[in-house]
């Protein structure tokens, strides 16, 4: 899975010129509503960082000119990740910020990546596209846990699988979706099924 496939376009993205005034990169986030947006170069090809509005407003009440550029404010120069990119590098990357530019391997700014393409990713996993069933499985750590499981969901669909509490010595979590529809009867008969293989059904959610 590739950051390509998820991220904002730069056409889509409100963005500030590195030679911009603080009073103009302001009131555009002020229009906007964003707390930060991206610096770009001249070109509006090269990102240069991330512009915060509590930077601005900080800059201003202690007195700064308000026709001073952006340059002195802008911040994380390296919050970027390439399309190329594995989507989840993008994971630990972007925990402490608001979102990151996308580069192409040119580095020239292709748009960003936020927090809700990450969720809309997540919710992928969870099957909310998809329908179904999703089952919180407790299994025992040990290897052949994930194949023995296919197993057991052999004649199944499944729409997408999550693993949780990785490199616990004793217990695992896996979140699995289902998405056939199944009657409530069909359902007992699946969860008895996974139990007998010792894999413990915690809770089941109808997408």
């Amino acid at each position: 899975m590739r950051v390509k496939y998820h991220f904002i376009p730069k056409k889509q993205v409100v963005s500030s010129c590195i030679s911009n005034t603080v009073e103009s990169t302001l009131e555009l986030m002020n229009q906007s509503g964003y707390r930060c947006i991206p610096t770009l170069d001249e070109s509006k090809k090269s990102f240069l960082g991330l512009i915060y509005k509590v930077d601005l407003l900080e800059f201003l009440y202690n007195g700064g000119d308000h026709e001073n550029t952006i340059v002195s404010l802008v911040e994380d120069a390296e919050a970027f990740v390439f399309e190329r990119d594995s989507f989840f590098r993008a994971f630990y990357t972007i925990r402490r910020l608001p979102f990151l530019g996308v580069l192409d391997d040119h580095h020239e700014f292709l748009g960003i990546l936020t927090h809700a393409n990450i969720f809309d990713v997540l919710e992928d996993s969870f099957g909310m596209n998809t329908g179904g069933y999703t089952l919180t499985i407790a299994t025992h750590e040990n290897k052949g846990t994930i194949k023995e499981l296919g197993s057991v969901l052999r004649n199944y669909n499944i729409g997408g699988l999550l693993t949780l509490d990785n490199g616990d010595k004793y217990v695992r979590r896996l979140i699995v979706n289902i998405t056939d529809e199944l009657s409530t009867t069909e359902l007992e008969k699946l969860i008895t099924k996974l139990e007998k293989k010792d894999f413990r059904v915690s809770r089941v959610d109808k997408i």
